[in-house]
């Protein structure tokens, strides 16, 4: 597998991009894109996790903001919900074209006014392209941070940077020890996100370990 040569983290802000409105509204509201699928040509589904807020405001929210329908609620735990939306329009998404142009969406998460995503980048000249795509759409790029991982020892095993750092912070902290010395939550806790996206970075990087070492 070829390391990718940078890691961007950066800030897209529009007034008209999916939830800035609630994002706004509910500040203390964690949204975190899970993935995305396209029902039929220019229909969206967005698949979303929420936590650490007030759910009943958040749903308000959502019900007034212009730029999703549908919403329902697929997964309802006391931390977290997962929630299932439809895009109401498609002319300020652009995330979609950065997987296009090569580049590998690590998360995409909401920010003060806007969402935070992290990208894998395999040359500088895609990140132009993508920040072009962006202009042409009046969605603002903020490059927030630009490096090369400072440790590659997992990029063999085709993990990830964000399942590395979780499953170097399960190994610090005791996770993996038996009995444990951590909990999940003060795992998530740690990372700054939540338990489910724990859970979810361990297993698919476990996956990924096993894949190419045991089975190799």
């Amino acid at each position: 597998m070829t390391t990718p040569t940078v890691i961007a983290e950066i800030e897209l802000t529009h007034p008209e991009l999916v939830l800035t409105r609630t994002i706004e509204a509910v500040p203390a509201m964690k949204t975190e894109l899970e993935y995305q699928v396209v029902a039929e040509p220019g229909t969206y589904y967005l698949f979303f996790e929420a936590h650490g807020g007030d759910f009943d405001a958040f749903d308000a929210a959502v019900a007034e903001d212009p730029t999703v329908s549908d919403s329902t609620v697929i997964i309802d735990a006391p931390e977290l919900r997962v929630y299932r939306m439809t895009l109401t329009s498609t002319e300020r998404l652009v995330l979609p074209k950065a997987a296009e142009l090569g580049m590998r969406i690590l998360t995409a998460k909401s920010g003060e006014s806007g969402w935070l995503a992290t990208l894998e980048v395999p040359e500088l000249e895609t990140l132009k392209a993508f920040r072009s795509h962006c202009a042409e759409r009046d969605v603002a790029v903020k490059v927030k941070r630009l490096y090369h991982p400072e440790d590659r020892r997992g990029a063999q095993y085709d993990l990830t940077p964000v399942q590395r750092e979780t499953l170097v912070a399960a190994y610090e902290r005791g996770y993996l020890e038996v009995p444990r010395e951590a909990s999940i939550q003060e795992l998530a806790e740690a990372l700054g996100v939540s338990t489910s996206s724990v859970s979810a970075r361990l297993r698919r990087g476990t996956k990924n370990l096993v894949e190419n070492t045991l089975l190799r």
